[in-house]
């Protein structure tokens, strides 16, 4: 009785042991964790500077929000940002453009309404890495002057190698 004890006790602690060694070994072979930060400039919400109707290069001389990502870790992190208007959003986004830049180049523009499930970009970020976004949205379209798009970004993050999103 002893014996057999003894070998489920040891069969606990071999098993303990070989999950948490696999662990460690999964962490060091993908280059570690992500720890990513995002900054907003402003706030987490933001609305579009004008309403009158404006083409891009007009567009690009307004004040666009800017948010910086930060990943303090050591491993490659997937991520996505998605745009979500608020209820206080009178303008349809059929009426609106965009245009996203990474680090001052332009990586994104289109139609506000092409945007598929809130996506607005999906990108990567390598460990120890900063990036800076500006995204510039502008009315393509006439609208009330009273009419406001009011937005906010989130952030989706995944570490490279581990399950979508």
């Amino acid at each position: 009785m002893k014996k057999i004890i003894g070998v489920i006790f040891l069969c606990l602690i071999v098993g303990v042991g070989a999950y948490f060694g696999t662990l460690a070994y999964d962490k060091a072979k993908k280059g570690g964790e992500v720890n990513l930060t995002v900054t907003f400039d402003d706030t987490d919400y933001y609305q579009i500077p004008s309403t009158k109707k404006m083409t891009k290069e007009e567009a690009l001389k307004e004040w666009p929000y800017i948010m910086e990502l930060n990943n303090t870790g050591l491993g490659k992190g997937l991520y996505q940002i998605k745009i979500t208007e608020t209820d206080k959003s009178t303008i349809q986004k059929d009426k609106l453009s965009y245009s996203l830049y990474l680090d001052d180049k332009e990586i994104k523009s289109d139609k506000l309404a092409n945007i598929k499930d809130n996506v607005l970009y999906q990108g990567s970020i390598l460990g120890n890495t900063k990036q800076k976004y500006k995204l510039y949205i502008w009315v393509t379209d006439e609208v009330l002057e009273k009419d406001i798009y009011e937005y906010k970004l989130e952030f989706n993050t995944i570490r490279d190698g581990g399950p979508g999103f």
